[in-house]
């Protein structure tokens, strides 16, 4: 704001210069008695939804001298005021009402929303998305790049606002000191000059996390909500060390691939966090935590949708598909039938029992394998089948038969209606929600959208 306030005083000062005496100077200054405006339809939708139902005042007319006078700031467009804040109600006001009820937002809520143009830069490098104030104030960086249908814009917004109210949950209670144990050596103010892969390495969930431990709380919450499971459980899994492993090809013996390894100590160490984060709400608040994730990711899919057929597939955000059709009830009649033909089919061999199967992608770009669970007595096995996968200018994919391991040849007579349904026509995919909203990935098929399945997705490297 310096560079701002320095303009304003020279144009003043030219200005007076070139008054006449004849001039009317009576006139009300900004600030004593000249910043009144008639209230308007965005006033009355604001104080609607959240002024009146739960004492949050938001404020979006400017007056720079409730920010920071060092920097160089604009106001918020009107325009992208009410956008902004219907995510705000629906991603996170919306969703702690549902599982705490009215009560604790008015008690805990902020007492403003303070709305800013453009980012604040800070020395450094480093950019201010948002930040809270004693619990009173949060105040929200970047409103006029703001785009209501766009998830990589909207998920930081609700990211930054669930990260200042944990601060304020954290600053009426205090999260369990143990937390600060789990990595006591990686905090420094240097966060900013580490890189994503270091920090998760030394077991942050982000590089902001290693700033402070009441960071490193508050980037835990936050992305753990905004994620949603799925997301957050890929973004976990593909902590790996800095080197290769070379192991057999079991769907293509005796060939050897290479596969990435799991950096077992730092998923550890965010496994700790993200379990004393739990614990502390359910404790704290009486609030289940998965609930919460599971609503506020629905808050951000129902206002972004993604396409799920652009992040599922090899290099991508998703790459694998985990279907147990006994235990996950919901699957089509369709794919239901087919499964019970290829469990009769599987008992008939030696009476295996036919379990469930996960879909993932190959080291070998374009290739998808199918493994198939099952037992035979009391042994469990695994079976693999692996096809080319092609897709049309939808993303819908089309599967062709390649090759199988042994114990692929030895259960393929039994399992042929699992594999026919996979391999005749397209698939296309989008999310699929539980009745406690929690996220699945579905496969139907593009000529009959009833005839499908789903499953939990996840990053296999193998």
């Amino acid at each position: 704001m310096k560079k701002l306030n320095i303009l304003l005083t020279a144009g003043m000062m030219l200005a007076l210069a070139s008054c006449k005496k004849s001039e009317n100077l009576d006139r009300e200054i900004v600030g004593l008695g000249g910043d009144t405006w008639a209230y308007g339809p965005l006033d009355n939708w604001l104080a609607d939804n959240f002024t009146k139902p739960f004492n949050i005042d938001v404020k979006y007319r400017w007056d720079g001298s409730e920010l920071d006078l060092s920097k160089t700031l604009v106001p918020p467009r009107a325009e992208k005021v009410q956008p902004v804040m219907e995510v705000v109600k629906a991603g996170w006001i919306d969703v702690y009402t549902a599982e705490a009820g009215l009560a604790f937002i008015k008690q805990f809520a902020p007492r403003q929303y303070l709305l800013v143009g453009s980012l604040q830069y800070n020395a450094g490098g480093t950019v201010t998305l948002g930040e809270a104030e004693g619990g009173n104030r949060v105040t929200l960086f970047n409103i006029n790049n703001f785009v209501k249908t766009d998830r990589n814009i909207i998920k930081p917004v609700l990211k930054t606002i669930h990260h200042e109210f944990t601060h304020i949950l954290n600053q009426t209670i205090s999260y369990a000191k143990e937390f600060e144990k789990i990595t006591p050596a990686g905090y420094t103010a240097d966060w900013n000059n580490t890189t994503l892969a270091n920090a998760n390495a030394a077991g942050y969930i982000s590089q902001y996390a290693q700033a402070a431990p009441g960071e490193d709380y508050a980037e835990m919450t936050s992305i753990m909500l905004t994620e949603g499971k799925s997301a957050y459980d890929a973004k976990v899994n593909s902590i790996v060390l800095p080197k290769i492993d070379s192991i057999p090809d079991p769907a293509n013996p005796p060939f050897i691939i290479q596969r990435e390894i799991p950096n077992a100590t730092a998923q550890a160490a965010i496994r700790k966090k993200e379990e004393s984060v739990i614990t502390y709400f359910k404790q704290s608040y009486g609030i289940d935590f998965a609930k919460l994730r599971n609503r506020t990711n629905y808050a951000l899919s129902e206002n972004a949708p993604i396409n799920l057929a652009t992040i599922f597939g090899n290099g991508r955000q998703f790459t694998s598909l985990s279907v147990d059709p006994d235990n996950n009830p919901g699957m089509s009649t369709t794919f239901m039938s087919t499964w019970a033909t290829a469990k009769t089919g599987l008992a008939g061999l030696s009476s295996r029992v036919l379990n469930n199967f996960v879909v993932f992608f190959y080291p070998k770009a374009g290739e998808l394998v199918l493994r198939v669970n099952y037992t035979s007595g009391t042994s469990p096995f695994s079976a693999h089948f692996v096809y080319k996968a092609t897709y049309d200018a939808n993303r819908n994919m089309t599967l062709t038969y390649v090759r199988r391991d042994t114990n692929g040849n030895t259960i393929a007579p039994g399992i042929v209606a699992l594999t026919n349904y996979l391999t005749t026509g397209s698939f296309g995919m989008n999310y699929r929600y539980d009745a406690n909203l929690l996220e699945y990935g579905q496969w139907f098929k593009t000529s009959d959208i009833n005839s499908s399945f789903f499953g939990t997705l996840g990053v296999i490297k193998y």
